[in-house]
């Protein structure tokens, strides 16, 4: 679109004015910004040194004053495309070799040039974006071309984060919408801090009301610390067993009464040799009693206690343990010659042991973002069970599995229980011979009873360190000082080791008297 402009200019896309009072007979200037507004903007532009872009800034600082932002086009620049970068509100004044005759701006909504004289051009910008600016003269003669993008307002990003964070060396540049952090931090928590100021400018869309983009995080921290997590899994469980039953075999005559009540909790399962039998007699009549009787009370005790090391922001996993074998499938083929089948058992391997991986994150100084997740498995002969493979059976053990995933925060050095379980099991049971194991006192003979209990208490314990390497000389192995001994000190002296101390060391102080350390009952 090209219009006649008052005077001796023609303007095409953009509004040109003569050096005349401003007396316009095209579109009106408030399509793009309200007249009186782009006036105040193009004399303060004029007169007040402003803010250029960081391509356009030539020296610093002088006695508090910033250089005007002006471009020269020299005169053998004509066929030169010029870049210039903008920001939303800010404007820059472009001097030209020669009189101007006719402006073109290919996108208006994103950047405006206003003449106010012959060899003036004065660039706005407007929103976010890129355009081309040509300038010519009275012969059609191009005298600059000038390749214009705007973005954001990023001095008020780049105060607030040096700021808040004075440490930190960084550098914001704008990226179309978005905002690209560069540079290091000292910490993941100064990084964080510093995305975190960065999203928030880029939510309010900073100098352009409704522009939203994202931040592009390139920043590297100087000095990453090492994260060392020990781990703690203990269980205490206690499991408490009884029995009691009686067995009735009676023969008369014809007639023969068996009275064989299982235990129903164990599926009939008691040890031999608690059994306490007698039996009567009297001419064709004979009676047998058993009397079952079993008490069982047992406590067992789990501690895992796995420590791992890793980079704040890395992964790291510990395995210590094995693989089991457990048959899945059975396969069967007939075989002519004997009239037989030969069969063969499916093997998968089932992992058992102590299992940790962890990815830690320094948030700030001593402050440690933890992603835990750990297993503790057992090989567990309880829970076996038969499998039948022809002719043979085998037995198939159980596992009990004791696994917790979660993420917590905590300092340096402190302890949290992560998970935690308070189990309580009790059963009882009675089965006997209806009708007469209801009956008072005698109804004891035809029934038996089955009662069990288990309690069982599981705690799963983190404590993260911030890890500081150490001296090789600093650092005490298991086995320092440990030496084998020879055939004849086993045999005779019954000895495993023949010194197990380093040579050299401090002497123990002095004894102790009484009873000191650790008290078990």
């Amino acid at each position: 679109m090209s219009a006649p402009a008052p005077g001796p200019f023609r303007a095409t896309g953009l509004r040109a004015a003569s050096p005349r009072p401003m007396s316009l007979s095209w579109n009106s200037l408030s399509q793009i910004l309200p007249a009186a507004a782009t006036l105040r903007a193009v004399v303060v532009a004029g007169a007040v040194a402003s803010l250029a872009a960081p391509a356009l800034a030539q020296g610093g600082m002088r006695g508090g004053i910033a250089p005007a932002p002006v471009v020269n086009v020299g005169a053998n620049e004509a066929d030169v495309s010029r870049r210039l970068d903008l920001t939303i509100g800010r404007s820059l004044v472009i001097d030209l070799p020669r009189d101007a005759k006719e402006v073109f701006v290919a996108n208006p909504k994103v950047a405006n040039a206003v003449v106010r004289s012959t060899r003036k051009v004065f660039v706005i910008g407007i929103e976010n974006g890129a355009t081309s600016i040509f300038v010519m003269d009275g012969e059609g003669r191009q005298i600059a071309a000038l390749d214009v993008t705007v973005g954001r307002d990023l001095n008020v990003l780049r105060q607030t984060l040096a700021t808040s964070l004075p440490g930190a060396r960084l550098d914001v540049r704008p990226a179309g919408d978005s905002v690209l952090l560069t540079g290091t931090v000292a910490s993941a928590g100064e990084a964080q801090q510093a995305i975190d100021i960065a999203n928030a400018f880029v939510g309010v869309g900073g100098a352009a009301v409704g522009a939203r983009g994202a931040v592009i995080n390139n920043l590297t921290i100087r000095g990453k610390d090492q994260v060392m997590l020990r781990v703690t899994v203990v269980e205490v469980s206690r499991q408490v067993l009884k029995q009691f039953g009686v067995n009735l075999n009676a023969n008369w005559s014809a007639m023969n009464f068996v009275n064989g009540v299982p235990f129903p909790l164990t599926g009939g399962s008691y040890p031999a040799g608690n059994d306490i039998s007698g039996s009567i007699k009297a001419g064709g009549f004979s009676l047998q009693a058993t009397l079952r009787a079993f008490e069982q009370a047992g406590v067992s005790r789990v501690l895992a206690e796995p420590t791992l090391t890793a980079i704040s922001g890395e992964a790291a996993n510990f395995t210590a343990g094995g693989e089991i074998p457990v048959p899945t499938s059975q396969s069967c083929s007939a075989v002519l010659a004997s009239n037989s089948s030969n069969c063969s058992v499916g093997i998968e391997y089932k992992p058992y042991g102590v299992a940790l991986n962890f990815t830690p994150v320094v948030q700030s100084e001593n402050r440690i973002s933890i992603r835990v997740g750990t297993n503790v498995t057992e090989i567990d002969p309880q829970a076996a069970i038969p499998v039948s493979n022809g002719n043979n059976t085998i037995s198939v053990p159980g596992l009990t599995v004791r696994k917790s995933e979660t993420t917590i925060e905590l300092p340096s050095g402190g302890t949290m229980m992560i998970a935690g379980l308070i189990q309580q099991r009790n059963r009882q049971a009675i089965s006997g011979l209806p009708g007469m194991l209801n009956l008072p006192v005698l109804g004891a003979l035809f029934r038996s009873r089955d009662y069990q209990r288990q309690e069982t208490e599981l705690m799963i314990m983190v404590t993260p360190f911030i890890a500081k390497p150490m001296d090789p000389g600093q650092v005490k192995k298991p086995d320092d000082g440990f030496t084998e001994v020879s055939d004849s000190q086993s045999v005779l002296l019954g000895r495993f080791n023949r010194l197990y101390g380093v040579v050299g060391a401090a002497p123990l102080g002095a004894r102790y008297r009484g009873r000191v350390g650790f008290i078990t009952d």
